[in-house]
């Protein structure tokens, strides 16, 4: 069977267990592991399940990128607090990583957005604070206590962040 075949799969599988590495490692004092398997994984992602390897090169440093300072705005406006770091006004690295892994998730499972905003705004505003509540049930991060100060800025900023990536990639990745 044929790797592209199955790239969806695979692409969820690799997620799913970069997403544990990050915040099971950041709970448990191993931060250091979701940003090397991420390391890994995304780059072997972008060239054995894609086409476009240059334009999802750029789209994975540009959601990596955009991830790192909405994290970096979302801990100092106290939305959530990473366990275990020290400089607490900056995104974790493995916080950041988990934002490279997602790109390609954009990039491959989710491929199916692809011009579907509205759907794209419901499922950020769903799934997205619902990743948090799962970091937060593992010990990664603590979110703020009031609904409105922790789950709704994250129902917000992924209701908006997730249409956002989804137009981006697929403008990078559109051949005229």
């Amino acid at each position: 069977m044929e790797i592209k075949k199955i790239s969806a799969l695979i692409n969820f599988i690799l997620f799913q267990i970069g997403w544990f590495a990050c915040v099971w490692g950041a709970a448990n004092d191993y931060g250091w592991l979701g940003p090397i398997l991420v390391a890994v994984t995304v780059p072997l992602q972008v060239f054995l399940l894609t086409e476009c390897h240059n334009e999802e090169t750029r789209f994975v440093i540009i959601c990596g990128s955009t991830g790192f300072l909405l994290e970096t705005a979302l801990v100092l406006g106290n939305v959530y607090l990473p366990g275990g770091q020290l400089d607490v006004w900056l995104c974790p690295p493995w916080m950041a990583a988990l934002w490279f892994n997602f790109a390609m998730l954009i990039s491959i499972s989710l491929s199916w957005l692809k011009g579907k905003h509205l759907l794209a705004a419901i499922l950020g505003g769903l799934a997205g604070p619902v990743a948090y509540w799962g970091g937060e049930k593992l010990g990664a991060i603590t979110v703020a206590d009031a609904f409105w100060e922790g789950y709704f800025p994250l129902a917000l900023l992924w209701a908006l962040v997730l249409p956002f990536l989804v137009h981006t990639h697929s403008r990078l990745t559109t051949r005229n």
